[in-house]
């Protein structure tokens, strides 16, 4: 007869323990808690040292970590992305981060508070500027421009986020 070692058994367990995870599309409440701890703690010293100009500049590869390391313990890609952004979304809780509004992080931010930005060329063709135009060549390119700009406003979720991946 096999007899197993206990840390064999324990391994055994937590194999079933992930699995048993994978299956559901869900943590177990105490390796939640234990992750975002732990995610909120990483964000807090990467902004705190510097490595980081905002607590959201490790959004990015914190949610692409997570993510894969569940898709390799055999979660479904869209389970393993909604869990990590809600462990995310609970560890910037944590860390008390208020995401900037959808204008704060555009050009015309600059603008409205202050800071002129001298243009030479149109925002949207960057053809050179004919004199006294500031930052559009024409009508044509200020109204394409704008209607994107509002549609871009007007997003929400997942349509904000395809639409700002086609734009790059």
């Amino acid at each position: 007869m096999l007899v197993m070692t206990p840390a064999a058994a324990k391994m055994q367990r937590k194999l079933a323990r992930v699995e048993r995870d994978a299956e559901r599309g869900k943590l177990g409440e105490g390796r939640y808690e234990h992750l975002v701890k732990e995610l909120a703690r990483v964000i807090r010293l990467a902004f705190e040292a510097g490595a980081t100009g905002t607590l959201f500049g490790l959004e990015g590869p914190l949610r692409h970590g997570i993510r894969a390391d569940l898709c390799l313990q055999g979660w479904r890609w869209h389970s393993a992305d909604r869990m990590a952004s809600e462990l995310l979304d609970d560890a910037f809780r944590r860390v008390r981060a208020k995401r900037p509004t959808w204008n704060e992080g555009q050009p015309e931010w600059a603008i409205a508070a202050g800071t002129l930005i001298k243009r030479t060329r149109c925002v949207r063709c960057c053809k050179p500027l004919p004199e006294g135009h500031f930052k559009f060549c024409g009508d044509l390119c200020a109204g394409v421009y704008h209607n994107a700009l509002s549609l871009r406003r007007e997003a929400q979720g997942d349509r904000a986020v395809d639409m700002a991946v086609r734009s790059i």
